[in-house]
């Protein structure tokens, strides 16, 4: 069985100097979470020093120095609440990891919620339908997790057939109106599970899934970046029953994470594993640059 061994970009150094909170910022290092607000027409980007708001054509760091942690993995629940994990800021008297931390003020500040100094989430999906269910590949321990409580508490699933290490899980998502169901790009290919990561049957053996993102919570919408058989940007109707090509592909470099906006289902953001990040408002018929090489473009 073939497998895919994705190795992400070297360091990038972070803008020279100590950034405030709310000042504009031109670059970032690493690229670990990309998500729109639900609350108005920004999205975040997850970096190795805390979060970065892009709103109205400005880039603006949202954190203070403690709070600038290594945000590994974002899950955006509602207007003002979000999840993530990884490790602390360099002012932060927080253990490492961080286990899974709650920001109730659209990001500004974090606070430990659960698995607390146990895990480092570098995956953390939140469902389209009930937000309360969140799924997570721990990178510290390599196991599965699910929440049924938006993050409070979680169960560390023991799964069969999922390929391991688990750790190495590239992409996961699930299905908005069934959460049990679940979808997970490996080293192996794609696979899914109907019974919340319990058990996993292969869907897709010649290519796996870089990034995969349930769209509109309403219907069965998918979108994927492939590698392998199928190469590039894919759309599904039938959560990955069936894929139709939107004729995007990236030249050494591939997408890692996709966010659509929750109000205008034709906008779209990609995240690369070279930290780029591209935007298109006519559902991939056209996009445009915002970053290259963790550095924004004007």
């Amino acid at each position: 069985m073939k497998k895919w061994l994705l190795l992400g970009a070297g360091l990038v150094s972070i803008l020279a100097g100590c950034q405030t909170a709310g000042s504009e910022v031109e670059e970032f290092s690493h690229l670990h979470g990309l998500e729109y607000a639900h609350h108005e027409d920004a999205f975040y980007v997850a970096t190795h020093h805390g979060l970065i708001k892009h709103a109205d054509g400005e880039w603006i760091d949202v954190n203070k120095e403690a709070e600038k942690h290594d945000f590994m993995g974002l899950a955006i629940l509602d207007e003002n609440t979000m999840l993530s994990s990884g490790h602390p800021s360099h002012s932060s008297d927080l253990e490492d990891p961080l286990g899974v931390m709650k920001s109730t003020d659209q990001g500004e500040t974090w606070e430990p919620i659960a698995l607390y100094p146990e895990v480092d989430f570098h995956l953390l999906h939140a469902n389209k339908g009930d937000s309360n269910q969140v799924y997570a590949i721990d990178a510290y321990n390599s196991h599965f997790y699910h929440s049924e409580d938006g993050g409070y508490s979680w169960e560390q699933v023991e799964t069969e057939g999922l390929p391991e290490p688990i750790g190495h899980t590239y992409s996961l998502t699930s299905h908005p109106q069934f959460p049990s169901h679940v979808l997970a790009g490996t080293e192996e290919g794609v696979y899914m599970s109907l019974d919340n990561g319990q058990t996993w049957e292969e869907m897709e053996s010649n290519s796996t899934a870089t990034a995969l993102e349930s769209l509109n919570g309403d219907n069965e919408e998918l979108m994927a970046y492939f590698v392998g058989e199928l190469e590039g940007l894919y759309f599904s109707k039938d959560f990955g029953q069936t894929w139709e090509s939107l004729d995007f592909t990236l030249e050494n470099d591939m997408i890692s994470y996709i966010s659509q906006h929750p109000g205008q289902d034709n906008e779209i953001i990609l995240g690369s594993m070279q930290e780029a990040i591209y935007h298109t408002s006519d559902f991939g018929d056209t996009w445009t640059q915002l970053a290259e090489n963790g550095k924004f473009l004007p």
